[in-house]
């Protein structure tokens, strides 16, 4: 692997893991931030979203969250902090991108993040669906950052509302969260799986003409 995606990737990793360690300390060993109101509710779902694989751990804070402020505000909070938070994600797209295929600027892969990128993204930030692969494929495609923080805001923002709206019903059956790190943590490594397979010349053209064949069917 070449020295620049390696540190990307390193850079990526390093953030991911000292996110998780200040998540834990502040939330859940010290619980600073669940006494800091709605700036712990923002600042938890940022470190969250920030270790790629436990975006669901702050939900134990935002849970009680949801009986005390409007849902539109806790939502709005709760959305950018998360937005703000995928850039890691996004950074691990541009380092498989650049360890993958340099030219994935002007790939396949590229041409289809700038056509549907928008309205996919924002499709997997207002619903429950898994982001991981399209935000790594815009990571990949070099898909401009500031639209996918503002379409992840709106997305989130919207998403996180409804279940403040709902009294947190929507995230009550998320109790076991070894479960749910484990399976977040392998939607994680198939999607990094998925998008260098999309990436990588030998495996390009087989893999769009699946997907082609998938969303028309």
């Amino acid at each position: 692997m070449k020295r620049k995606p390696l540190f990307t990737l390193s850079a990526a990793v390093a953030v991911a893991v000292l996110s998780a360690f200040v998540l834990y300390e502040t939330m859940f060993a010290s619980r600073q931030l669940g006494e800091l109101g709605l700036l712990g509710m923002f600042l938890a779902s940022l470190l969250s979203h920030l270790t790629v694989v436990g975006r669901d751990l702050f939900v134990p804070l935002y849970l009680p969250l949801t009986t005390l402020y409007n849902p539109l505000v806790l939502g709005a909070f709760a959305g950018w902090g998360g937005a703000i938070g995928e850039v890691a994600t996004y950074v691990w797209g541009l380092g498989v991108g650049e360890a993958v295929n340099e030219s994935s600027r002007n790939s396949a892969v590229s041409r289809w993040i700038n056509r549907y990128g928008l309205a996919a993204i924002l499709l997997v930030a207002a619903s429950p669906l898994p982001d991981t692969p399209i935000i790594l494929l815009a990571g990949s495609a070099r898909f401009p950052v500031w639209k996918l923080l503002v379409v992840e805001g709106i997305g989130k923002t919207a998403w996180y509302s409804l279940g403040a709206f709902l009294g947190g019903f929507v995230f009550a059956s998320v109790s076991d969260f070894l479960g749910d790190l484990l399976t977040s943590a392998l939607v994680v490594a198939v999607s990094v799986l998925f998008c260098v397979a999309v990436l990588w010349p030998k495996t390009q053209h087989k893999v769009m003409e699946a997907v082609k064949h998938l969303l028309r069917g």
